[in-house]
């Protein structure tokens, strides 16, 4: 795969400069949110046709995420970066209770992806421990699954002020008066990301599941 292309951002015409700015100085930079994302038809329609829910839901986080320019946009030194896709380094259960790291490389089409997350997936349960390959690249976003849970709130071990990669963490999946749903969480560094553009991620997650084509084609 060849190297991510990256788009300078020019701070001086930036329109969110004032709000980068302010952000870049607080002491506690990051904020999140969690919001219950309707998935009924990864359950009610992808799921009955043999389709892992995990790499479902996966997918569609990834591709909405994606979507939105400003969960690709990273600090790069003093100046900020908008990088042309961004990829899923996420969690996966190994033996003992443990987790490894699983870095799946995105692509909008769902068929690779999930050749993709097939193929990782495995490689981790064979691991022992953690293994962080792409500590040094800021072109992925962090993932966990907790499917025992439907939580509420979520907040992520983080790397201080200076960590722009976002973190998302999805629950345990509930049918609620003939609807699925599924939390979500997200935390990201303000400089960067503001409330409305958490909310067109939220609304796209829904937007690509009710995209059902994509999946089974």
């Amino acid at each position: 795969m060849g190297k991510a292309n990256l788009k300078t951002i020019d701070l001086t015409t930036w329109s969110r400069r004032s709000h980068y700015e302010h952000f870049r100085k607080v002491a506690s930079p990051h904020f999140s949110l969690c919001a219950q994302v309707n998935v009924t038809p990864l359950m009610s329609v992808l799921k009955p046709a043999g389709l892992s829910v995990y790499n479902g839901a996966l997918y569609a986080i990834m591709r909405a995420a994606n979507d939105v320019p400003e969960f690709r946009t990273r600090f790069v030194g003093d100046g900020v970066v908008e990088h042309d896709i961004v990829h899923a380094s996420t969690t996966v259960p190994i033996d003992d209770d443990r987790f490894g790291f699983c870095d799946i490389r995105y692509t909008g089409n769902f068929a690779a992806f999930n050749g993709r997350c097939e193929q990782e997936i495995l490689k981790v349960k064979a691991s022992d421990g953690l293994v962080d390959e792409v500590a040094h690249e800021s072109n992925w976003i962090y993932l966990s699954c907790l499917p025992w849970l439907n939580f509420t709130q979520m907040t992520n071990a983080l790397d201080g002020p200076d960590d722009c990669i976002p973190r998302i963490v999805w629950g345990k999946i509930t049918k609620t008066h003939g609807s699925w749903f599924m939390p979500v969480s997200v935390e990201v560094h303000h400089a960067l990301i503001d409330g409305v553009h958490v909310a067109r991620f939220y609304q796209n997650i829904e937007k690509v599941l009710g995209d059902v084509k994509a999946f089974l084609s």
